[in-house]
């Protein structure tokens, strides 16, 4: 399976207008949606952190969430992607955080890149701004996609909530993938 994680070594860092523990909470709720949609799909996390990196241009948060070589259609990569920024937006909303410019820190343009890339390599295209192939089984448009990530999310939201409160008070932000899979079990719908 190829990693979803891989443009974390390069984040991009933003001004945002939330306090520090508020974007560590946003990006505890985005990792933890990826890990919650992995699990409905059947693909065991290993690793799931949010870590502060810093470049020449400033210090910054992210978050990585690494993944078991499972079987997975090109469509559940792409919704494993999607399922981030669902999980920060709805975490903001829940909070009351969200604005424009929170929605706009939220946006997980490089979740979407690399969902498109992966699946392009499987021999499945996600468009953007183009419909999707006739076949839905070579092809589905990104906003098809994100639909179905939104609705997943918000269906496993107490699984997802759970597992960001643990990665919020777990040693260096981190949780293994057993910590994250008995987690995730115990409110999984």
């Amino acid at each position: 399976m190829p990693h979803l994680d891989d443009h974390r070594t390069d984040p991009v860092l933003v001004d945002s207008p939330l306090s520090l523990d508020q974007i560590r909470a946003g990006l505890a709720h985005h990792e933890a949606a990826h890990a919650v949609v992995a699990a409905v799909l059947d693909v065991p996390c290993t690793r799931v952190r949010v870590m502060r990196v810093a470049r020449e241009a400033g210090t910054g948060w992210t978050g990585a969430t690494s993944y078991d070589n499972a079987p997975v259609s090109a469509y559940g990569l792409a919704l494993i992607a999607a399922a981030g920024e669902h999980g920060e937006l709805h975490h903001l909303q829940a909070t009351g955080l969200l604005t424009e410019a929170t929605a706009r820190a939220a946006c997980a343009d490089h979740d979407r890149d690399t969902a498109i890339s992966a699946a392009a390599a499987l021999g499945f295209t996600i468009t953007v701004n183009s419909p999707a192939p006739a076949d839905p089984d070579r092809g589905a448009t990104w906003s098809e996609v994100t639909e179905e990530a939104r609705g997943l999310v918000a269906e496993q939201w107490p699984a997802v909530s759970a597992l960001a409160a643990a990665l919020l008070t777990a040693p260096d932000f981190t949780l293994t993938g057993d910590d994250v899979a008995d987690i995730i079990a115990s409110h999984l719908h």
